[in-house]
């Protein structure tokens, strides 16, 4: 498939092309999600606003839930593009394409190009991945580092020398082995700079396994590692020492003792679940492309795993000597790196007591090349699944239309569920046309299998998921922004004013992203007293609220007081309002 673009440079051409028209169409089209988005975006507003690129802060106090690297890619960005929704998504949205092209890169060396490609396309169309990509948070940047950790590792011990060694070509691998070890030391302090420890735990957790695995953990205390060590310290530490400084430790306090060990022990703002809680995770947010990752784990074990490829899907590389010595492993490397990897980062996450979907983003990059060298083989004609698993994974991927349209039409409240409470979102009902694509997909792809066309049937899932997916959060996520308050109440009562002194303040309501749209601090009023005094400041003051509880108190407000707009809440199912007291 794709003779056309059969190059490492068609493929990019291609990936690109998917990846950006996944991506960058209507990305600064929605208002900030609140609450994450609101947080982070303001961040990086009130730091650059500030001349302060050390100390993160939010509402103008202290922000210790995230580590700086977002908030400098933003500011940068701030500069480039203003400061709007835009300009804080696009660092995720670069971050997964660079995941999309190291994710080809590393399944291409594994397994061939024409897993390389499909892996590449797999990743940008699965939906949690997508949705990062459009999320202004620090996942994208921390997937995207990780996986450049790993993979230059993988680089490093997969790339044989050449036999016979000279002293030449001996030292000259020597050199290869510490330019790309210390690279890994420098990504691996990128992602501690994006989300934390965790950028560290989890590549050397997955790399010790790996190492345990293959018989090889001497090589864990081999002297190379100590460039990676200190090129880790020379790019993670220093902000992490000066904001500790800055801050007289409150920052680390709050970030490693709360905000990791305190996430991970404990659960954090209701987000809780079992253990298995992340196999569901798996199952929507890797959708379409879940319906195969039975086929494609089944596939990937004993020796099911050992058939021989056919030349188009072999290895690039011949193992390294340092793989081959002694006992040979049953399990070949790649297959025992990837299962390493998904191991480590599924039983980390599933272990922690705070959990969010996001959260297991780093495993998706080795579940889609374990799903497109599954595809890749049945295509070429290596392995022959039973026909009937085939059926059944195709009419899995035509139920993640209809299980779409359902949810789309149940939200718009054109199914009604009594058990439902809340406000239906009626522009939602629309796009429940969208699950179409996944059902045509499927009819495509089991006229190709009847066929015996399999390069087809990849071909018209892969065309199906793009569709789908980008349908769905490139442009179908737009119609729920019609529903969010924050942004649409500030352009309606014309609240971002900073040209002149005023006072904004809440009561009983609040979302991060208010105070990124007001550009200024937001007040956070306690109690009904703190209200009227308020409203009574000589200054102009505006006043966000649920409507119910303006009716209570608008009778007790003495003075000249203005209802400016009022908006419906998706978060809070209510309606809010702006009061002026002038």
């Amino acid at each position: 498939m794709f003779h056309a673009l059969n190059t490492r440079c068609g493929h990019y051409a291609l990936l690109l092309t998917a990846a950006v028209a996944l991506t960058f169409p209507n990305l600064g089209a929605c208002s900030l999600w609140d609450i994450d988005e609101g947080n982070n975006a303001e961040a990086a507003r009130e730091m650059l606003d500030c001349g302060n690129w050390v100390v993160p802060t939010h509402n103008y106090q202290l922000r210790v839930d995230k580590p700086a690297l977002l908030y400098w890619l933003q500011i940068s960005a701030f500069g480039l593009f203003g400061i709007n929704e835009f300009a804080a998504r696009l660092p995720s949205a670069l971050a997964a394409l660079a995941a999309v092209l190291m994710t080809y890169e590393l399944g291409r060396r594994m397994f061939g190009a024409a897993t390389g490609l499909l892996a590449g396309l797999v990743l940008a169309t699965t939906g949690l991945f997508c949705a990062a990509a459009h999320f202004a948070n620090p996942d994208a940047l921390l997937n995207a580092a990780t996986l450049l950790t790993l993979f230059f590792f993988w680089r490093t011990f997969s790339r044989p020398l050449p036999l016979p060694l000279s002293s030449t070509a001996a030292d000259q691998g020597r050199g290869r082995e510490r330019a790309w070890s210390v690279a890994s030391g420098i990504s691996a302090g990128v992602a501690v700079l994006a989300k934390g420890p965790v950028g560290l735990v989890l590549p050397v957790a997955i790399i010790g396994l790996f190492l345990l695995w293959s018989r090889k953990a001497r090589l864990l205390w081999e002297w190379r590692l100590l460039g990676a060590a200190l090129a880790f310290v020379l790019v993670a530490v220093p902000w992490y020492v000066w904001v500790g400084v800055e801050t007289k430790i409150a920052f680390l306090n709050g970030f490693i003792l709360q905000h990791n060990i305190g996430r991970y022990l404990h659960p954090m703002e209701h987000h809780s679940g079992p253990v298995f809680y992340y196999l569901g995770v798996l199952a929507l947010g890797f959708a379409p492309w879940s319906v195969f990752l039975g086929l494609a784990g089944w596939y990937a074990t004993g020796k099911r795993a050992r058939e021989d490829d056919p030349p188009s899907a072999r290895l690039s590389f011949q193992p390294a000597a340092e793989w081959t010595e002694g006992r040979r492993p049953g399990l070949p490397a790649g297959y025992r790196f990837l299962w390493c990897w998904i191991a480590v980062t599924f039983g980390f996450f599933s272990l922690a007591s705070t959990k969010l979907p996001n959260y297991i983003l780093p495993l998706y990059p080795p579940l889609a090349i374990l799903t497109a060298h599954f595809l890749q083989r049945w295509r070429a004609g290596t392995i022959r699944p039973p026909a009937w698993v085939l059926h059944l994974s195709i009419a899995g991927f035509a139920l993640v239309g209809v299980a779409t349209s359902l949810a789309l039409l149940i939200a718009a409240g054109t199914i009604p569920i009594p058990a439902l409470h809340g406000f239906p979102l009626a522009g939602l009902r629309t796009w429940a046309a969208l699950g179409i694509v996944p059902v045509l997909g499927a009819a495509a792809a089991w006229r190709c299998l009847y066929t015996g066309h399999r390069s087809g049937l990849v071909l018209c899932v892969t065309v199906a998921s793009i569709a789908f997916i980008g349908g769905l959060f490139t442009w179908g996520s737009v119609a729920l922004d019609a529903y969010k308050a924050p942004r649409a109440l500030v352009q309606t009562g014309k609240v971002q004013q900073t040209d002149r002194e005023i006072r904004v303040g809440c009561y009983q309501y609040f979302q991060p992203s208010l105070v990124f749209y007001c550009r200024r601090e937001v007040r956070r009023l306690e109690n009904d007293e703190q209200v009227l005094e308020f409203l009574r400041s000589p200054l102009p003051t505006y006043l966000f609220l649920p409507a119910t509880v303006w009716e209570r108190l608008q009778t007790s407000v003495r003075g000249a007081h203005h209802l400016l707009a009022r908006h419906s809440d998706l978060y809070r199912r209510c309606e809010v309002v702006i009061v002026a007291n002038h």
